[in-house]
């Protein structure tokens, strides 16, 4: 897969206004906030060292966002790490016998790609590879 580093942890909320409070008694503040609307989402990250803590909050529970939030409640989502080369990355993770969601990277937020590995594959936790848009 190449050189890898955390690039966010993925927390779906019920409400950013309900969950922004707590991360800034933390001192944490959001550093961006956008929305997808393709993906039904509204999302707020959080600056943490050298990574980020992104808030999800689903616009219903319709989708596959909503239904984690109704299904198991506000918690950890996914775990992303930045790759280089997602193409490179999605094949190698397949190759090896990772079962992946997305066959081709897709659109992320602020114009990166993105493509999830099955937590069926990777001990319970869904992994998102994340490639930043070339500057």
């Amino acid at each position: 897969m190449g050189k890898a580093r955390l690039a966010h942890l993925g927390v779906i909320v019920h409400r950013l206004d309900a969950a922004e409070p707590f991360y800034a008694r933390l001192g944490l503040s959001p550093v961006r906030r956008e929305s997808l609307d393709r993906e039904r989402v509204r999302i707020a990250f959080l600056q943490v060292a050298d990574a980020e803590i992104e808030l999800l909050e689903p616009a219903g529970l319709e989708g596959p966002l909503g239904r984690f939030l109704g299904a198991r409640g506000e918690g950890i989502h996914h775990i992303a790490l930045e790759v280089d080369d997602i193409e490179r990355a999605l094949a190698i993770a397949t190759a090896s016998g990772m079962r992946a969601i997305d066959q081709a990277p897709r659109p992320g937020a602020h114009g990166t790609r993105v493509a999830f590995l099955h937590p069926g594959s990777a001990h319970g936790i869904l992994l998102e590879l994340v490639e930043r848009a070339q500057t």
